[in-house]
């Protein structure tokens, strides 16, 4: 790899979070004029967009060894779809250095393709939002298509929330996040089946790493599925729909986010979504969140944005995905109608 002067790329060590996280917020201010990243209770970098603590990571340094880039490739979909994202300090924009952050992620695709299965189209994504102009021009002239429009919803609560009503026989449980998976995990799995991206062909399980000793990475669970706002309706004993929630996020502390919504597909037009909306807006009303936040597929198959906009939410920024293809192949993903 060719990097402009007096750069230099090298793997990611856990002593540069903090200086990753300066980087990200120098470049998520001037792009978006909000905070990015922070540091957890384990000193890892946590950023608005989940990325697996074993995603491969690299940080960029200049003459002075003082860390200006940083990027990160995340497996999202058994070696299938690959994710991408980063930031170069603004002091340091212009110089090419975004585009080796790139091509870095384009080379750990290709060193890590054989894994995936065979005869499969192998893609490279990139989420950015509407304000990173620049970043989607360096994303174009690498290649990459904007194939996907994401919005970002917005509700501010200003009175306590209607009390949901579902249908005779059915009922309202807060998620045990310890002990219900078992009973969600079919649920979700089979009520996004059917939304934009989901795999749509049985796929064989990923391969088991070597034996040996493993080093297992502190998880910070504070910033995904909250306990106390999370729910589910069991129709009897079956879980027919189901909502998980944030309580804690990156980009500021006074918000909700309402991270996943779910209803297998036999349950639909029985009010079941709004019921779980509404006992989500109920629990961030009483832990005193007034700003709820959700994102949602703009061409939703199941036409998403206008349920939402039925509960008062309105679109309030907008986020766009770019993809490459990096291996041609049989698409697998459902990605029309």
């Amino acid at each position: 790899m060719t990097l402009p002067p007096d750069f230099t790329l090298r793997a990611y060590r856990a002593s540069d979070a903090a200086s990753v996280v300066e980087v990200i917020n120098a470049d998520g201010q001037q792009t978006l004029g909000l905070q990015r990243a922070v540091l957890d209770q384990f000193g890892q970098v946590r950023l608005m967009r989940y990325v697996p603590a074993r995603s491969h990571k690299v940080v960029a340094l200049n003459q002075q060894n003082q860390i200006i880039g940083y990027a990160y490739l995340a497996d999202r979909e058994q070696s299938i779809v690959y994710d991408t994202g980063g930031a170069v300090h603004p002091d340091f924009w212009g110089k090419g250095l975004g585009t080796q952050l790139v091509r870095w992620a384009e080379q750990q695709v290709a060193v890590l393709s054989p894994s995936a299965p065979s005869g499969i189209k192998l893609v490279l994504q990139a989420n950015l939002f509407e304000n990173e102009q620049r970043a989607g021009r360096l994303f174009g002239r690498a290649g990459y298509t904007q194939i996907r429009e994401w919005l970002h919803l917005l509700l501010s609560l200003d009175a306590p929330p209607p009390s949901p009503t579902l249908p005779d026989g059915m009922t309202l449980h807060p998620i045990d996040l310890e002990q219900d998976w078992e009973l969600i995990g079919p649920a979700m799995e089979e009520a996004f089946s059917d939304h934009w991206g989901s795999i749509a062909v049985p796929l064989p399980p990923a391969p088991q790493p070597e034996p040996g000793p493993v080093v297992e990475t502190p998880a910070d669970e504070s910033y995904s599925n909250s306990p106390g706002f999370c729910f589910m309706v069991l129709a009897g004993s079956v879980v027919a729909g189901g909502i998980l929630c944030n309580a804690k996020l990156v980009e500021r502390s006074d918000t909700g986010r309402i991270g996943s919504i779910f209803v297998r597909p036999r349950y639909r037009r029985l009010g079941l979504g709004g019921a779980l909306m509404l006992s989500a807006f109920s629990a961030f009303w009483q832990a005193g969140l007034r700003r709820i936040i959700l994102d949602t597929d703009a061409d939703s198959f199941t036409h998403a944005p206008k349920f939402y906009n039925q509960l008062g939410m309105r679109v309030y920024r907008r986020e766009f995905l770019y993809e490459k293809a990096v291996r041609a192949g049989v698409e697998v993903r459902r990605l029309a109608v």
